[in-house]
């Protein structure tokens, strides 16, 4: 591993703090998440560092590099603008592995012209649904 990629990564998530559900309480996170895309201990840690930092206005790595989202949103639309954002992600990171396979010769260039043609529909969607216009 590069010097560069090894400075790049996020800090290994190593801390735990074990916490306890009654089964309704479970039911309502595992629900939230699924709407999500998230799995229960993603959408709690990003709940609890959401509460956490504006409680103590003390900003996270994660929310210097987030912009807010308009307030007034309607659940369906979180729901919407999330699995847009989880799908949108899921291309990325599969165009990032194409990519250093064609670095390494291993497929065509041209095989990642359909990644990215689904990373730029996904993104065009993404900027409709947020009432934007996106590049000509």
């Amino acid at each position: 591993m590069s010097r560069a990629d090894q400075q790049r990564r996020p800090d290994p998530r190593r801390r735990r703090i074990d916490t306890r559900f009654t089964e309704g309480e479970l039911s309502v996170v595992e629900t939230a998440a699924g709407r999500r895309g998230l799995p229960p201990s993603a959408f709690v840690r990003g709940a609890a560092l959401d509460a956490a930092t504006r409680q103590t206005g003390q900003a996270t790595d994660a929310d210097r590099a987030r912009t807010p989202l308009a307030s007034g949103l309607t659940p369906e639309q979180v729901t919407v603008l999330d699995a847009a954002r989880v799908e949108i992600k899921r291309v990325g990171v599969l165009l990032n592995q194409h990519t250093r396979l064609a670095h390494r010769g291993v497929i065509d260039h041209g095989e990642l012209a359909p990644i990215l043609h689904a990373l730029v529909y996904g993104y065009q969607d993404l900027i409709g649904l947020l009432g934007g216009k996106g590049e000509s």
